[in-house]
C-alpha cells in the first residue's frame, strides 16, 4: 500500500477519547515480612558506593504509572533516581530504557511502626511512592533491570516473598558487577495494560503521534506496525488491526 493512501485511510479513522482505566499491580515483590519491617538492607549510592538492580519480566505489555520500594532513608536523600534498563546477563546492564528523578516532596514516604527484636526497636523502614510522570511502556515477556538510587545513600528492604531472587550489584562507575543470588529488591510496579496502538510517548494515551509512529514504522517494515498476522509481512491487515485497536482507546 502506498504511503499517502495509508495516511488517507488513517485520517479519515474516527479519534474517540477514553478515559484511561484504573491502574492495577502488575508486578508485585513484597518484604518478606507481613508488617513490611526491613528483613535486610543493602546501600544504593550513585556518588561513591554502590548501585543495586533487580531484574523483572511483566507477563503482558503495560504501563508502569507507580513504584512502590520499600527501605530507608527516603526521607532524608537529595535526589532519588528511578531507571530502568534493558535486560541481558548479569554480566552488566543493557541500555536505558528511561530514567525518571525525584526530588524531596516530589514522591510520598509511608513510615512502619518499626521491627522489635527482643525489647529493641530496631529502625523504621519506609516504604517510598513514586508517580512515573510520564509513564513508561514495558513489554511483556521482556527481561528488564530496575535501579533506585539516591545521591547520599539508601538502605535497601531485600528477601522479598516473590521474584526471581536475583539482585545484581555496581560499583557507582559501572564497571564492575556482581550477584547475589539469593535476594530480591522489595518493590511494587502498578500500571494498565498497554495499547497495541500506543507507539509513542505520552504512553497511556492515544494520540496523532501515534499514529504518525505508526506510519513511520509501517513504511519502515518495523516489527512494531506487523500487528497481525502474517506476522511478519506488513499490509493492510496491520492497518486494520491499529485502527481497530486505537478506536478502542488506551486501556
Amino acid at each position: 500500500m502506498r504511503r499517502n493512501a495509508l495516511t488517507a485511510v488513517v485520517a479519515t479513522t474516527l479519534l474517540a477519547a477514553h478515559a484511561p482505566a484504573q491502574i492495577e499491580i502488575i508486578y508485585d515483590q513484597p518484604p518478606a515480612t507481613s508488617e513490611g519491617d526491613v528483613s535486610g538492607g543493602y546501600y544504593s549510592n550513585t556518588l561513591s558506593d554502590t548501585l543495586l538492580y533487580d531484574s523483572f519480566t511483566l507477563l503482558d505489555d503495560a504501563v508502569l504509572d507507580e513504584l512502590q520500594v520499600w527501605g530507608f532513608g527516603f526521607m532524608y536523600d537529595e535526589q532519588i533516581r528511578v531507571t530502568i534498563y534493558d535486560g541481558g546477563a548479569p554480566v552488566g546492564i543493557g541500555p536505558i530504557v528511561a530514567t525518571r528523578a525525584f526530588a524531596p516532596g516530589e514522591f510520598g514516604v509511608e513510615v512502619t511502626s518499626g521491627f522489635i527484636e527482643e525489647g529493641h526497636v530496631w529502625w523504621q523502614e519506609e516504604r517510598a511512592t513514586f508517580l512515573i510522570d510520564p509513564p513508561i511502556r514495558a513489554e511483556g515477556g521482556r527481561k528488564y533491570w530496575l535501579s533506585v538510587s539516591g545521591e547520599v545513600g539508601l538502605v535497601w528492604s531485600y528477601r522479598a516473598l516473590a521474584g526471581d531472587l536475583n539482585i545484581l550489584y555496581s560499583n557507582a562507575a559501572q564497571t564492575a558487577f556482581w550477584d547475589q543470588s539469593d535476594t530480591d529488591m522489595a518493590l511494587r510496579m502498578l500500571g494498565r495494560p498497554a495499547s497495541p496502538a500506543d507507539l509513542a510517548e505520552p504512553y497511556g494515551a492515544l494520540d496523532f503521534t501515534d499514529v504518525v509512529a505508526f506510519l513511520v514504522a509501517f513504511a519502515g517494515a518495523d516489527g512494531a506496525a506487523d500487528l497481525a498476522e502474517p506476522i511478519g509481512e506488513h499490509d493492510f491487515a496491520d492497518v486494520i488491526a491499529f485502527l481497530q485497536a486505537f478506536a478502542a482507546g488506551a486501556p
